[in-house]
């Protein structure tokens, strides 16, 4: 399948190889795995291209939860000649179907944290995940995704792209309208920044404050995590009315992200839902760490309505 914009894509069903069975033979992340190599098993290839330079993120979650996804990102030439694709990422990592809660089994992509490019088969060295470094893509630049079920033929995946690169289809942000200029205020007149007001909705939806928090410093970390069960959620964060995390799956192990809060005493954190995965609504718990305290709340985005945390910097 040939992709043009960043989204969920749910393939139903898998089975088989492509047309020339040996394309995927060989594959050096697979290559101590019982398939000895051959990466092609109940295959789909995904086909996109660069339009805008930037970080390229994916989150693959099987339907089946005991299934092993892997898969292998290949860099295609300039003229999109597949026999000349070279392999920039390479994912081999699996536990047996009775390791669910292994780290080597679930979920699987390309996701901001991550330095490695590569994880052989099996789950045997410290620190084997799912999880490999996100591209760093360039305008123009093709690759094929080849995404394996190497478990079994039978119930397929989600795929959520997410990063900064954007795809051919994707939408440019809407601009703001100009807005005329305040004159500067008097050199010996102490002018505070205005507290930002909760935004009335996101995306066109609600937007509902769950409570207020108290920090001490601009630079705040993020945690979120799934507070129930990982069901395929994926959500981006906003920070007012500004998106400054993008599309990321839900999972039971955190994800941390740096936050920058601009000029301001408050600022409102809301959890937005890009896709709802197996339930509604999205359930995630939010950590706030500020260097001296860390203090956690539970958020929940639905179709109409979207919760947020309201930030007072001390």
């Amino acid at each position: 399948m040939e992709i043009c914009k960043k989204q969920t894509y749910t393939i139903e069903r898998v089975g088989g190889e492509g047309a020339d069975a040996q394309e995927a033979d060989f594959v050096a992340c697979f290559m101590n795995g019982d398939n000895f190599g051959q990466a092609e098993e109940n295959a789909t290839w995904i086909k996109f291209e660069i339009k805008e330079s930037g970080s390229l993120t994916f989150a693959i979650t099987p339907l089946q939860k005991t299934d092993d996804i892997d898969f292998v990102v290949f860099r295609l030439p300039a003229n999109g000649n597949c026999a000349e694709k070279q392999i920039v990422r390479c994912m081999a990592a699996g536990d047996s179907e009775d390791a669910v809660d292994s780290p080597c089994m679930g979920a699987t992509g390309l996701r901001e944290g991550e330095t490695d490019s590569s994880e052989d088969a099996g789950c045997a060295d410290p620190g084997d995940n799912t999880w490999l470094a996100p591209l760093q893509a360039k305008a123009k630049e093709k690759y094929v995704l080849l995404v394996s079920n190497v478990s079994t033929a039978g119930p397929g995946f989600t795929i959520s792209f997410g990063g900064s690169a954007k795809l051919p289809c994707d939408e440019e942000p809407k601009q703001q309208p100009a807005t005329a200029q305040r004159p500067p205020a008097p050199a010996n007149i102490n002018v505070r920044p205005p507290a930002a007001s909760a935004p009335a909705t996101i995306g066109g939806r609600k937007v509902e404050v769950r409570e207020s928090l108290k920090v001490n410093a601009k630079t705040i970390k993020l945690r979120i995590w799934d507070s129930q069960v990982e069901d395929g959620d994926v959500i981006s964060v906003y920070l007012n009315e500004k998106k400054v995390v993008d599309r990321v799956a839900l999972y039971a192990k955190p994800q941390e992200f740096t936050i920058q809060l601009p000029a301001g005493k408050e600022h409102y954190i809301t959890v937005y839902a890009d896709d709802f995965g197996k339930a509604e609504p999205n359930t995630a718990k939010v950590q706030i760490i500020d260097g001296n305290r860390e203090q956690t709340i539970d958020l929940v985005a639905g179709r109409s309505k979207q919760e947020s945390i309201k930030l007072v910097l001390e």
